[in-house]
């Protein structure tokens, strides 16, 4: 709450010092998830359990390379750089897309499948420009050529991640980590991501002047509307492949789904004037319309386009929100736990958010207030322990009042001998 350079960048002091308190508890959890083959034990529509692992270690890489080259943080040595070596292992194993396996058989690294080849492509391009080992890389190379061609014959650009399931949000991610691992070989496409970028800001574009969150693969028809979690993510990289249209994307996601009541900020599922309520597993918990996954990801957006006003209070929120410990942050800790078995992958994903570079000239400061929810959780927490510490002294003092009377009655009778 009181951190310069949070309110001067965008981004806490504390972030390198969280990453690396993650990535013991990453690291411990990588261990477990790979030698017990956990992925087997999974059925292939739990989402969550199928889906967090592979997109947490990417999360975990992405960060740890983005704070390297800000020289963060060492990202190659210590525990940090064991814990990449695993994320790695988790992302290239097949036994992680055991889920995708399933519903799109044996084939399932040769079409379509976005969802998870993107994560292949991101997640290991970024091991690789932390190491420099190029284990991967064929593997990566491979993915990256296919996926590139694919997409650039198909209508609109869209595929499916899932047999009749297609997010344009991946696609879009899926362009960035082919661009992010075209630079390994000197090789670009940016025909591709121009092309895309004016298919998402024309024919996909829904009425809410942003690329739609579903649609239909083989027509373009556009299944569900502009949703903050998807807008958010969409924003995470948009400004890689045209800075411009990105521009104008957060500009209409921000007239349209940001929202302060002065107690909560950030940015809405549905468009502000909505009337209707919607929460799933993607949305996250919905509060006063002010959902958690597009406002968690959202303070990587509103950094990316230099929007502090947003950046700012939207990390204070979410920090408070996640209710942190010593030990991590608990309520993100907590979800990770009950899904997934995973104390780190939920903290892992805020820091990602949190770390994402700015790709605009233009900076908004950060000038208002901080939202109320922060300063009420931080009088709770300060409540929580000062009852606790009163307790203890209570406890404390009952136990030094209980001695010094029994010292001062001197022995039992029976202590001397007394029948």
């Amino acid at each position: 709450m009181f951190d310069s350079q949070l309110k001067k960048t965008g981004e806490s002091r504390l972030v390198p010092i969280w990453f690396e308190s993650a990535a013991g508890r990453y690291l411990s959890w990588a261990n477990t998830y790979l030698n017990t083959d956990y992925a087997k034990s999974l059925h292939h529509d739990n989402i969550a359990a199928t889906e967090w692992p592979i997109f947490g270690s990417v999360f975990f890489l992405v960060t740890a390379e983005d704070l390297q080259t800000r020289g963060k943080i060492d990202a190659a040595q210590g525990a940090i750089g064991r814990a990449v070596e695993k994320a790695a292992q988790v992302v290239a194993s097949p036994i992680t897309g055991t889920w995708v396996k399933t519903k799109w058989g044996n084939t399932y690294l040769e079409r379509e499948d976005v969802f998870y080849r993107m994560l292949l492509i991101l997640g290991l391009s970024s091991y690789e420009r932390i190491t420099g080992n190029t284990q991967y890389h064929p593997l990566v190379y491979r993915q990256r050529v296919t996926l590139a061609k694919e997409l650039g014959k198909a209508r609109f650009h869209l595929l499916d991640d899932y047999p009749s399931e297609c997010y344009p949000a991946d696609m879009l991610w899926a362009v960035a980590a082919i661009q992010r691992a075209g630079r390994l070989d000197g090789a670009q496409h940016d025909g591709l991501a121009k092309s895309l970028m004016a298919t998402f800001d024309g024919p996909l574009k829904a009425k809410e002047g942003l690329p739609a969150f579903q649609a239909n693969a083989k027509t373009g028809t556009i299944l569900q509307g502009a949703r903050g979690c998807g807008n958010s993510g969409i924003l995470l990289f948009a400004a890689e492949l045209d800075p411009v249209v990105a521009g104008r994307w957060y500009d209409a996601y921000d007239r349209g789904f940001w929202k302060d009541t002065g107690w909560i900020a950030g940015f809405t599922e549905l468009p502000r004037d909505s009337h209707a309520k919607w929460m799933d597993v993607d949305s996250g918990p919905v509060l006063c319309g002010v959902g958690s996954v597009s406002s968690a990801f959202g303070i990587g957006a509103a950094k990316t386009f230099g929007r502090l006003d947003r950046a700012v209070p939207l990390t204070s929120e979410v920090v408070a929100c996640a209710w942190p410990t010593p030990f991590g942050f608990l309520l993100p800790g907590l979800m990770g736990r009950l899904t997934v078995k995973s104390w780190s992958l939920g903290e892992v994903a805020l820091l990602f958010s949190m770390t994402r570079p700015a790709r605009m000239a233009r900076t908004v400061p950060f000038t208002g207030h901080t939202p109320w929810i922060v300063w009420l959780l931080l009088f709770v927490y300060l409540a929580a322990g000062l009852f606790f510490i009163w307790f203890e002294i209570r406890c404390c003092r009952r136990r030094i009042r209980r001695f010094a009377t029994a010292s001062s009655l001197g022995p039992e009778p029976a202590d001397l001998g007394v029948r």
